[in-house]
């Protein structure tokens, strides 16, 4: 199943993404969608957000196979395209988890690197990513995100593949100045909350396909590029700690619920990585796919002032 929230800011909506081609990985107008809120309604069950169902896939398909749906079938539209989880309760990242990314370090040797970004950061596939004056080194890092399906605590690997709901192509977006903002000589160096939890800063999307969809998340393939110049390649088989243990070493410390979201790491290729570094500025556009994921575009542009809170944006239309 390919799920999606659609709608304005704040106000988005879950549906199942039925009959659509699909072949740019960019939802069409014309795709065939069920509200999910609408058909749960007529099982008894009330939900606000996709995150609601994720612990209900069984039922969910059950649903989509009977007439309640067959008679809520509707055109995708124009609305606006949000992240699957408009707000996750906990966004788990995970630092230097391929070895081209981790700059020669021994990774290998210690355990995950982990930090959070805060829910107020994730946006939608097709918004702006907004610069904020505190930062003129704004980067990409585009990443396998996994959406808990089932409550997970020392969960060993074995058996942590069952907690997964899906997986979504995700843009952990930095601000690598600020990350260094201590100084290396500080004992505290690394700023990472701040410098990758600014509004904006995590796009999700565009649909969240469900694990029973991908025989083997390990074969999925990342893409990133930046008005069109490839930027970031990598298969995520080369993660160095792969999606069912970084599952079971986040669960052991942080509990995680249904509709929580861990991005498993960026491969090389990030902007600060080029030589000379190239950084993200006003006017670029981000491209992010994965296999079978979709493909996020994100234009950046400056921060102007507040950001909107109930304007629907448009997705892209299809390219020829």
């Amino acid at each position: 199943m390919r799920l999606l929230s659609a709608g304005p800011v704040g106000a988005e909506e879950p549906f199942a993404l039925l009959d659509d081609d699909g072949s740019d990985g960019v939802p069409s107008p014309e795709a065939v969608v069920v509200p999910l809120r609408a058909l749960a309604a007529r099982y008894g069950v009330r939900i606000r957000h996709l995150s609601d169902l994720v612990s209900r896939r069984a039922d969910l398909a059950e649903w989509l196979a009977g007439p309640a749906a067959q008679r809520l079938r509707e055109r995708l539209g124009t609305r606006r395209i949000g992240a699957p989880i408009p707000k996750p309760r906990l966004v788990v990242g995970v630092g230097m988890n391929y070895p081209s990314h981790a700059a020669g370090l021994d990774t290998r040797a210690g355990d995950p690197v982990l930090f959070l970004k805060p829910p107020s950061a994730v946006c939608g596939p097709y918004d702006e990513i907004v610069r904020p004056p505190e930062t003129a080194a704004l980067d990409h890092e585009v990443e396998l995100g996994i959406v808990i399906g089932a409550a997970a605590h020392r969960v060993p690997p074995e058996r942590a593949l069952a907690h997964v709901a899906g997986f979504v192509v995700a843009d952990d977006v930095s601000a690598r100045d600020i990350a260094l903002g201590a100084g290396l000589a500080h004992p505290l160096s690394l700023q990472l909350t701040r410098a990758k939890g600014f509004p904006t800063f995590c796009p999700l999307g565009p649909w969240l396909l469900t694990a029973d969809e991908v025989a083997a998340p390990v074969d999925l393939i990342l893409r990133l590029s930046v008005n069109g110049s490839a930027r970031q390649h990598a298969r995520a088989t080369d993660m160095i700690t792969g999606v069912a243990e970084l599952i079971s070493f986040v669960s052991a410390g942080l509990p995680l619920e249904p509709g929580d979201v861990i991005l498993s790491g960026s491969p090389s290729g990030c902007g600060f990585e080029q030589d000379p570094p190239v950084f993200l500025q006003p006017g670029d556009v981000v491209e992010a796919e994965i296999t079978g994921l979709g493909r996020m575009r994100t234009p950046v542009v400056d921060e102007a002032g507040p950001l909107p809170s109930a304007h629907p944006i448009t997705p892209p239309r299809r390219q020829p």
